[in-house]
């Protein structure tokens, strides 16, 4: 088994970071909402990138040897871009799922959607097929942890979330609601973004 490079150290200490502050973010409320948008989107940046060198445990010079390039078969290539990619979006849904973006259920459901496709793709590879074992596992943790939090954003009710992630903030959970009632009004969307904009 390859050994952790200073990429997937990294990766690592990111992904608890922002479960950390996922964790502190529902138990603390909005006092947390920069620290929440800076780590999840930095790691979702993270995966975006070098998502091929986390999964495969490469680190970028490791491309400068033949014997490596000729090991890369098309699996473990295009399996760990799209995982990386998958991932990245999973967080920024989570993120809409925290803040209450605009489009936020949308953003939220195709997270998910892609989430399981990605992970029922990686089950039937590795099970089904039984190729890649190695690499397979190295996806579960993290697609796991991501369709988990993005389960605890979808199935309760919205309002049940709002006075979860803001029950110390009456009013913004009023005005948000009041909003999803009437999204044309323009009353209600300044106010809601009068509400938001006491976060920042």
């Amino acid at each position: 088994m390859h050994q952790d490079t200073i990429i997937n150290k990294f990766e690592k200490a990111g992904m608890v970071t922002v479960i950390v502050v996922w964790l502190l973010r529902i138990w603390l409320g909005p006092v947390l909402n920069y620290a929440l948008l800076l780590t999840t989107t930095l790691l979702a940046i993270y995966y975006l990138w070098f998502g091929f060198f986390i999964f495969n445990k490469l680190r970028l010079f490791d491309l400068l040897h033949q014997e490596t390039r000729q090991s890369l078969v098309a699996f473990k290539i295009t399996s760990s871009i799209l995982t990386g990619i998958v991932l990245s979006y999973g967080l920024i849904a989570v993120l809409f799922g925290f803040l209450f973006f605009p489009l936020m259920q949308t953003v939220l459901v195709s997270g998910f959607v892609l989430t399981l496709i990605m992970t029922g793709y990686v089950i039937y590879v590795h099970l089904y097929k039984k190729k890649h074992k190695t690499l397979c596992k190295r996806f579960y943790p993290r697609l796991g942890i991501l369709i988990l939090f993005l389960m605890l954003l979808i199935i309760p009710p919205l309002e049940q979330r709002l006075n979860i992630l803001f029950r110390d903030y009456p009013d913004f959970v009023e005005a948000y609601m009041d909003y999803r009632q009437n999204p044309d009004c323009a009353e209600n969307m300044e106010r809601l973004r009068e509400e938001r904009s006491r976060f920042r």
